[in-house]
């Protein structure tokens, strides 16, 4: 029985890394897009105290906004930049993103939203640098010397 779980855990680990080896910028992006609307319904339902259908809402259009900054920015600045301040700049956008669709969908006030802003990216900014660290790791192994 142990072996046939082990056997078992090993072969879903190989199904994961052959699927992160070939995910490249855009399957990281939707990935991370299907992870920020959990994290949006839950931020919003919690700071607005909103209902579900709103926080949806909400977490569906700033989700794909900030899913576009994703690609973009990993597209354009994953090479050039390490990923601390790739982390950084992502989050700095996001907030000002996570402000206005706040604003415009609650109607809240800025102080609310800017509260709405710094909770939802800081705990985006952990879901990014987690997504983009595996995607490193299995960037680096694929990449084979023969030296």
């Amino acid at each position: 029985m142990t072996k046939y779980i082990v056997k078992s855990y090993l072969a879903l680990v190989n199904r994961f890394e052959a699927f992160a080896k070939n995910l490249g910028s855009f399957g990281l992006a939707v990935i991370y897009t299907i992870g920020h609307i959990w994290i949006a319904i839950l931020c919003a339902a919690y700071i607005f105290e909103a209902p579900l259908n709103l926080a949806a809402i909400d977490a569906f259009i700033e989700p794909v906004i900030n899913g576009f900054w994703f690609y973009a920015l990993h597209k354009a600045c994953s090479e050039i930049l390490g990923k601390v301040t790739l982390t950084i700049v992502y989050t700095v956008g996001h907030i000002f993103i996570a402000t206005m669709c706040a604003v415009i969908i609650f109607s809240a006030s800025v102080n609310l939203a800017a509260i709405d802003a710094f909770v939802e990216p800081i705990i985006n900014a952990f879901w990014f640098y987690f997504l983009h660290s595996i995607y490193g790791s299995y960037s680096e192994k694929r990449e084979v010397s023969y030296e």
